[in-house]
């Protein structure tokens, strides 16, 4: 049997995965209430595991639970943080609180094998009985009866008077090749440009490493998506007002408009809350610098004035 840890050394060891779950959270920008709300667990138990108090957490199966969820919202491995958390409170083996499913025996049915050898002697019997059928020379689609005497003799005159006439005819002059004036190649068609779909997202949320967002629809009080987004990974905004934007990490985090990268977040790092996500307040790069004021040119300076 696994013994279970000192408390001593258990207590050490869930205090330290506590706080890697607590600095976890703070690197993203969330609070504990942001957690709960988007968990739906306890804020009470969130703090527990955060400060290492496994007494006061709910049944090792709710409890595992609450970890691998935790963990995995914060972008942490959830296996090694259920391992480490189970390794700490002697979880190892299964409890009484644990529920165990049987699993099923499969049925024995008829080999995969019969099967397929029933099926090989079936197609051959089939392609053995149409070769017979095809090869035969009894079929009746294959005897054409010979023509009544009367329409042979008539067949006969007609090639007799069809042949004499071509010797009578006199061959007809060749006309002069003339010179055909080459034909104009003709213009390609240009396709038109698709039309722009209305329902088509405008703006899409690109992510260059770790970080969490939440966006949220302030007229409706919608939360449209509260995750973490990896490198590569991508979410796209609804066309529709009223739409904010909450980032933990704003360096790792691109908002592009019509595929293009917009100044939105240029220079931005950190917590960023109420970005807002709108087609008519997001303009691109080139835009932005193009409607920007132009400096000030300084006026030149006089030089200096002949002599007299």
């Amino acid at each position: 049997m696994k013994r279970s840890p000192r408390p001593d050394i258990a207590a050490a060891e869930a205090a330290r995965v506590g706080e890697e779950l607590r600095e976890a959270r703070l690197t993203l920008g969330a609070s504990v209430e942001d957690m709960a709300d988007q968990l739906r667990i306890n804020r009470r138990y969130i703090h527990a595991l955060e400060e290492g108090r496994v007494r006061d957490l709910p049944g090792t199966a709710y409890a595992v639970g609450f970890v691998r969820s935790y963990a995995g919202a914060l972008g942490l491995d959830p296996d090694e943080a259920v391992r480490r958390f189970r390794d700490v409170t002697g979880g190892g083996q299964t409890r009484s609180g644990e529920l165990v499913f049987p699993e099923p025996v499969p049925s024995r049915g008829v080999p995969a094998g019969a099967l397929v050898a029933v099926g090989v002697v079936i197609a051959i019997g089939a392609y053995v009985a149409w070769y017979n059928w095809s090869g035969s020379g009894d079929r009746v689609v294959d005897s054409v009866p010979p023509l009544p005497p009367r329409l042979e003799q008539t067949a006969q005159d007609g090639a007799r008077l069809r042949d004499g006439g071509a010797s009578q005819a006199a061959p007809l002059p060749t006309p002069a090749p003339t010179a055909a004036a080459p034909a104009p190649a003709p213009t390609p068609a240009v396709a038109p440009a698709p039309p722009r779909d209305p329902n088509e997202p405008r703006i899409v949320l690109r992510a260059r490493g770790e970080s969490w967002i939440r966006v949220q629809d302030t007229r409706s009080n919608q939360v449209l998506v509260d995750r973490v987004l990896r490198n590569g990974d991508t979410f796209p905004v609804p066309n529709r007002d009223g739409i904010v934007l909450t980032t933990g990490k704003a360096e790792n985090l691109d908002v592009l408009l019509d595929g293009e990268v917009t100044p939105t977040l240029a220079g931005a790092t950190g917590v960023r809350r109420g970005v807002p996500l709108e087609v008519g307040r997001v303009r691109p790069a080139a835009e932005a610098a193009a409607g920007a004021p132009a400096a000030a040119q300084p006026a030149p300076r006089p030089g200096p004035s002949a002599p007299r």
